[in-house]
């Protein structure tokens, strides 16, 4: 059967409209993602991969990467729609969980923001600006901005416990270094509770000169060696 050159005109058009009209369906049900991906132990963004698939059956499966510096990220999805998102960032401990995709204020876009936990090696923050009267545990007046902000990380995380870790250069009487290394992390302490960090979320270790960062003999090289660390416990 011969179809008509109007007839066949007029399919083509309804076709054609047809299929436009599925594709801006398609891309009106798209909603962009933007957010940030962040240590937990200090807020600063990380650079990670974030790979995410559509759920019940996995049949929609995408690759974002966010930001060195940053941790930006952003991302296209379904409206309406449950992900399984997975992070991975060097350093940190792999992150997995669901989210729906929402677009609760008709904007267009959705906010997101993923915490990473550093592992195990990288649970430790270093109190650089931490500084003591030589050969004592007389804290510095010029420290206490640092370890105010060490403050305000705890009352963020109220469930964090800690565990101050004392070394000095390993220069020296062992036995006094142990004891300095000792009283110093105890100074630490004293001041966090006094700044309402309750004692029992703050642990103390003493190492003394053990934990060398450099054996080098220098004078930067025997401050570099004389520090506080943090550990995050859990």
């Amino acid at each position: 059967m011969k179809m008509k050159p109007l007839a066949s005109i007029l399919l083509i058009l309804l076709l054609s409209n047809f299929t436009q009209a599925n594709h801006l369906v398609s891309a009106d049900s798209l909603i962009k993602i933007t957010g940030n991906v962040l240590s937990d132990l200090d807020s600063s963004g990380v650079k990670a991969t974030i790979t995410y698939q559509k759920l019940p059956y996995y049949d929609d499966m995408g690759m974002a990467s966010a930001k060195e510096g940053t941790g930006n990220y952003e991302m296209f999805m379904l409206l309406n729609t449950k992900y399984l998102v997975q992070i991975k960032a060097d350093g940190f401990d792999p992150w997995e969980g669901e989210i729906e995709i929402l677009d609760e204020d008709n904007s267009g876009d959705m906010t997101k923001h993923f915490s990473l936990q550093p592992d195990k090696e990288h649970q430790i923050i270093s109190l650089d600006n931490l500084i003591f009267a030589s050969g004592k545990s007389v804290i510095s007046k010029s420290s206490y901005e640092e370890l105010d902000e060490l403050v305000t990380w705890m009352n963020e995380r109220p469930d964090k416990k800690i565990q101050l870790e004392g070394h000095t250069d390993f220069a020296g009487n062992a036995v006094a270094n142990m004891r300095l290394s000792e009283d110093r992390v105890v100074a630490v302490k004293e001041y966090l509770i006094k700044k309402g960090i309750k004692k029992k979320r703050v642990l103390t270790k003493a190492f003394g000169g053990t934990q060398p960062i450099t054996r080098e003999r220098t004078s930067e090289a025997k401050a570099l060696n004389r520090r506080v660390e943090v550990r995050i416990l859990n």
